[in-house]
Parts: structure tokens; sequence; C-alpha cells
């Protein structure tokens, strides 16, 4: 089109319909876990947004005409000058600032996972053993997180074996365990250098950031089993499991990233 042209520019027309639509589906989620009427609320909100949006899409709707400027009130033509990006090299500062020059296979966080998994329910068994509910509470109150009716049973109910029960804390405490540990095996490269390195990241302070999330989470999913929870000794386990992970994780050879240079001694993050 030329420059001196006074035909109107087609614009999109403003509208809140993504943000109603946003709106209707995180209140349809977080019904199934608060409350129906959330979810009702949230559906009205979701396909009022969605028309809304629909509706802007119609043709001669969802655009109108904005008049151009003056020649006279438009900025001067900007001249281009051309010329290479200045590349980092390794040493410079900034380069790889957060990108490891050696990452850990996927085998090592698997294998810390595992064997984290291994360990970390000796913590929660000894802790039904002293309280005198056996090795089979602890189990059963980490399958009713997900399986309904738990949390109405006495604590003597509780006490007792179910296979069911113990086939869903099992499985429950394997998928966690692996996820986790391939986060430790990706993550810990990654994260920026501390006193005390990879361990403090993943023996001490991951630890207490997931059991944080795992109290609120509990309380949205189950509030009465988050009551029955130990959590001091819910926090050894916890502790038993990064520590191991992430000694396993850091005990694996890395393997390089490319560009990573051949010396012996490169850190896993450039200064």
């Amino acid at each position: 089109m030329p420059e001196d042209s006074q035909t109107p520019i087609e614009m999109p027309r403003p509208t809140a319909a993504p943000v109603i639509l946003a709106t209707g589906i995180v209140l349809a989620a977080a019904g199934l876990a608060l409350s129906n009427a959330i979810s009702v609320v949230g559906g009205v909100v979701m396909f009022a947004g969605l028309a809304a949006w629909i509706n802007q899409l119609l043709p001669g709707r969802g655009h109108f005409h904005e008049e151009r400027a003056h020649p006279d009130q438009r900025p001067r033509t900007i001249t281009p000058i051309l010329q290479a990006v200045e590349h980092l090299h390794q040493g410079m500062p900034g380069y790889r600032l957060r990108l490891p020059l050696q990452v850990h296979p996927i085998s090592a966080g698997l294998k810390g996972g595992l064997l984290g998994g291994l360990l970390m329910p000796i913590p929660a068994l000894a802790w039904g053993l002293l309280k005198g509910h056996g090795i089979w509470y602890p189990i059963n109150l980490l399958a009713g997180m997900v399986w309904a009716g738990v949390d109405q049973m006495t604590t003597a109910e509780q006490e007792q074996f179910r296979l069911p029960l113990l086939l869903v804390g099992i499985v429950i405490h394997g998928i966690m365990s692996i996820v986790l540990g391939l986060i430790y095996g990706v993550l810990l490269p990654t994260l920026p250098p501390i006193r005390g390195g990879q361990f403090v990241w993943g023996g001490v302070l991951m630890p207490l950031m997931w059991t944080g999330i795992s109290y609120g989470l509990m309380g949205v999913v189950n509030p009465v089993l988050q009551k029955d929870v130990d959590w001091p000794w819910f926090i050894a386990s916890q502790f038993v499991f990064g520590i191991t992970a992430a000694l396993v994780v850091i005990r694996t050879e890395k393997i390089n990233v490319p560009p990573k240079g051949t010396g012996p001694d490169t850190e896993s993050f450039s200064r």
C-alpha cells in the first residue's frame, strides 16, 4: 500500500472474551476439588466467554478501521543498519549462565528416584510401629489421597491390611518417586550455585519445597487425611528421599553438552 495512502487500517476489536473463557475454565476445574456449584458457575462463565469470542470472529464484527495519521505527523523512514550480532564465547560474562555444560544422563534420575523411593518409606513405617498403628496405616493414608472412603474409616479400620489400598499406595509412591527422580536428574545441573552445591538443593531445599506443596494439595484434596498425617515424620521421609536421590545423581558421571571444552577441570557453569 502506498505510504501516502489515507485508507484506514483494519484492526482487531478489543475484547475480554479470552479472559472470561480462561476464568471459566479455572473455576470449572477448581470446582472438581471444592464444590459442584463452583463447577456449574465456571461452566456458565466458560460458555459465555466462548460465545463472546465466537461472536467476535463473525464477519464484520471482530474488526474496526483505524484512521491513519496525517503524512506530516508520521515518523520519518528509519534506515536499518545491517551488521552481525556478536556471539558469546566461552569465558565471556553471561556465556551459558544458566545452561549447564554437562548434564546427568536420564538413567541417573531414574536410579536416584527408585533408590530414594525404596528408602523413603522407612521413617513412615517406623512411625506407624512406634505409634502403635502398624505398618499398614501410613500406606492406607497414602492411598486415601485418591481412594474415596478412606477418610470415613475409623482408625482401627485404617490400620488393617487392605490389598486394594496397598496396590494403590505402591502405584502412587512408585510414580511420584520416578517423576521426582527424573526432575532431580534434569534440574540439579541447572540450579544456581550455592554453598553446598547440588546436595543442598536436592537434599534440603527441594524436600522442604514439595513438603509445603503436598500439605497444600492434601488440604484441598482430602482435608481429613491432612490432619491424620504426622508432619515431622513426613518431612523426615522427604529428607531421606531427597538426600538419597541427590547423592545418586551427583555421583553419576556427567555427559557433555555442546559446545563444551575438553579440559578435565571445566566447571558445570561459566562464571
